[in-house]
């Protein structure tokens, strides 16, 4: 019998996932100088608050497919990777959201918008394998 776990890690989309988030947070790190996620949470600056929605949203991305992978009927697990790219798009935004305020390390911001183009690819043929 298999564990979901060997089978998620050896998953393209999970392991990117991971890269993604490592990458936000390490991207988030550098923009706000090094503040832990609590303190980004309550910052009231605009750039940490950005910056903590990126962290979070790419955090999420990670338990949702993992959801999906555990998912019994192939209907719902359909239905389920579908709306990854609802996530994928919110990681992308935030980004954008980065770009668009006066900080330093856009060019950082900017590789990580290019490796969520390639998520979104590697996204779009695990939603065509289940069909």
């Amino acid at each position: 019998m298999k564990t979901y776990s060997q089978d998620l890690g050896k998953l393209v989309l999970y392991q990117k996932s991971l890269a993604i988030f490592e990458l936000a947070r390490r991207v988030a790190s550098y923009i706000t100088d090094d503040k832990d996620m609590i303190f980004m949470y309550r910052s009231g600056s605009k750039t940490d608050n950005y910056a903590d929605n990126l962290v979070m949203n790419a955090y999420r991305l990670v338990p949702k497919i993992a959801e999906v992978e555990t998912q019994n009927s192939k209907s719902s697990k359909l239905k389920l990777a579908k709306s990854l790219r609802y996530f994928i798009d919110r990681i992308y935004q935030d980004c954008v959201t980065l770009e668009n305020t006066k900080i330093q390390g856009k060019d950082f911001v900017q590789l990580l918008r290019d490796e969520l183009k390639h998520l979104r690819k590697i996204h779009k043929n695990y939603v065509k394998s289940l069909l």
